[in-house]
């Protein structure tokens, strides 16, 4: 990594700083600090929903299945493209009308206090490990090909994260994802587009491609291949819609706004992914021994297909704008835990047991206090995944989170189709997919399903893939169905809990009114928008500056991008002043 590219990355580490600081003064309530007082532009809504669903993993991991099984990988963003299609559809307006704070605030009204309380504590661990193992992922990589140090990277972008977390809460989180956002997509965008045309365009890209088909390598019965992107869209779905999820819609206006923010989301998940995977497929058709290469991955080399392409054939500097751009990946999906465990705990822990009569000032200041909080353990547990060599702890957590997600999240997505059920279907269904998910990944042989396909053996692959499908069928038809059973023991509630129903429903079926609706502040736009144009000239000016001719395009291409970008988004403050004056002046008076 050559001193510009260490010049970028540092630039761009300030100014995500500097859009926290611009943002923070929009948090001035913890409702705000929670959930952006219900005040965001769908748009930013949107770029929240998107970035938050994957992570540098994204341009290592998922980059390697491009490299080695080609279109395959498209099918796991297509599964979150069309989660968000059917949030648009139903369930993104239907959590908006809940006028709720949190996510678990939903598990309060659906299923009483004590589901909240369970599942608010098994969300936190959940939510924790998570954001670590993003960090050490990242670290992991940035230390192996960039010769960055691994504790030094950790610290460095976990501090980042809590501070971007901690300054302004949901406001600077979503308004930095959004700076992310257009960075990530100009850079991959050019880039894809680069890498097809070095390689001569989409026919010679296939024509020369070493990988036998759509289904990749190592499948040998293509119902498997079939049965493997019908689950795992399934799965991508069910994550993305459950009620775990929710609070990526509840920072909209109104529904309708909701909704708009999932289209977005879902309509960029459709295209980006095929730019993101272009430059691993181009390097697969250059049969690079990436081992040679990056030593340091050892047998995780094609985890670098994406970097290859970019260090060997991009200019100088581009190679820190992916370093920014994986980093922002990373940044997102945990800022956003972040202010998401802050609000829980605010909401569903203090404000709901330690003190119900807690006033606005002590709310924020306690929000601000679990944030830093969390993102001090979450950088502690991610430093100590780093010093276990066996790993055993390490495994032990990822087990512990494979084996609660789908469990948490079937009877929270099935909350709002089965409303009639008793406030025991949540923890009782949880329960139930506990066992299951011991049973299937302590008990179960993929080899029982040999006979099913009259097979001796099953590839590495298929053995893999029929795992995550038995896994998950077992899960929908077992877990799901329990949670669906329970309906023929409902009995009409009474009391408090009659009337907290009362108001579920009652809500659910009730469209947002205008005064309900919190004013939209037009700077939010224009903030970003011109936050956007200067971070479009910095890069317009590095390529005119330290390049020449097609390196220097690609730098006026991407900083160009950005620069259109934040001009949209400077012109957003003008539908948001015309919202404004519309909810003041109602229309015909």
């Amino acid at each position: 990594m050559n001193s510009l590219d260490i010049a970028i990355i540092a630039g761009y580490f300030v100014f995500i700083i500097v859009a926290a600081f611009i943002f923070k003064r929009f948090a001035k309530t913890s409702a705000g600090f929670i959930r952006g007082g219900g005040a965001m532009m769908w748009w930013m809504a949107g770029a929240t929903a998107f970035m938050t669903q994957f992570s540098a993993w994204t341009f290592t991991g998922a980059a390697a299945k491009a490299y080695e099984d080609g279109l395959a990988v498209l099918f796991l963003f297509w599964g979150n493209a069309l989660g968000f299609f059917v949030a648009a559809l139903y369930f993104a307006s239907r959590y908006r009308k809940l006028r709720v704070d949190t996510a678990m605030e939903v598990i309060r009204q659906r299923f009483g206090k004590t589901s909240e309380q369970v599942y608010t504590w098994l969300q936190f661990p959940l939510t924790t490990v998570s954001a670590a193992i993003w960090l050490n992922g990242l670290a992991i990589f940035v230390a192996a090909v960039f010769q960055v140090d691994l504790y030094i990277t950790i610290i460095g972008v976990g501090v980042l994260v809590t501070f971007i977390a901690v300054s302004g809460g949901s406001w600077t989180v979503s308004a930095t994802n959004v700076i992310q956002l257009i960075l990530l997509m100009a850079i991959t965008l050019t880039v894809g587009v680069f890498a097809l045309i070095y390689i001569g365009g989409p026919v010679q890209l296939i024509e020369q491609s070493s990988i036998p088909s759509v289904m990749g390598a190592g499948v040998n019965y293509w119902q498997i291949f079939v049965v493997w992107v019908v689950i795992i869209m399934a799965k991508q779905t069910i994550g993305t819609n459950n009620a775990m999820s929710c609070y990526r819609f509840l920072v909209t206006t109104n529904e309708k706004e909701a909704r708009k923010a999932a289209w977005v989301a879902g309509l960029m998940f459709v295209i980006g992914p095929i730019m993101w995977f272009i430059p691993p497929w181009v390097t697969a058709t250059m049969n690079v021994d990436l081992q040679s290469f990056y030593p340091n991955l050892g047998s995780s080399a094609n985890n670098a297909a994406y970097l290859y392409f970019i260090e060997y054939y991009m200019p100088k500097g581009v190679l820190g704008l992916v370093l920014a751009a994986m980093i922002a990946a990373t940044i997102s999906p945990m800022t956003t835990a972040l202010n998401r465990n802050a609000g829980i705990f605010v909401r569903n822990v203090y404000q709901s047991v330690i003190n119900p009569n807690a006033t606005e000032a002590q709310q924020m200041k306690m929000s601000k206090l679990s944030t830093l909080a969390n993102g001090v353990i979450s950088i502690g547990a991610a430093l100590l995944f780093a010093s276990i060599k066996e790993y055993s702890f390490f495994d032990l957590m990822m087990l512990f989170g494979a084996l609660l997600q789908m469990p948490l999240a079937i009877p929270s997505l099935l909350a709002l189709v089965f409303v009639r059920t008793p406030d025991w279907s949540a923890w009782g269904t949880l329960m139930v997919g506990l066992a299951v998910s011991c049973f299937m990944q302590f008990v179960f042989n993929i080899n029982w399903l040999l006979p099913l396909f009259g097979a001796d053996s099953f590839t590495h692959r298929e053995s893999v893939d029929l795992t995550v499908v038995a896994m998950l069928v077992a899960q929908i038809v077992v877990t799901g169905g329990f949670f669906a059973l329970s309906t023929l023991f409902y009995n009409e509630p009474t009391g408090k809990r009659k009337q907290e129903l009362d108001l579920f429903y009652r809500n659910l079926n009730t469209p947002i009114s205008a005064s309900e609706e919190a004013l939209v502040d037009g700077k939010q736009g224009a903030y970003l928008g011109r936050l956007c144009q200067a971070l479009g000239a910095i890069i317009v000016a590095i390529g005119v500056v330290f390049e020449t001719g097609t390196d220097m395009a690609i730098f006026i291409v991407i900083g160009g991008l950005i620069v259109v970008s934040g001009s949209f988004l400077y012109r957003s403050r003008l539908a948001a002043k015309q919202v404004v004056e519309e909810a003041v002046i109602p229309t015909g008076q």
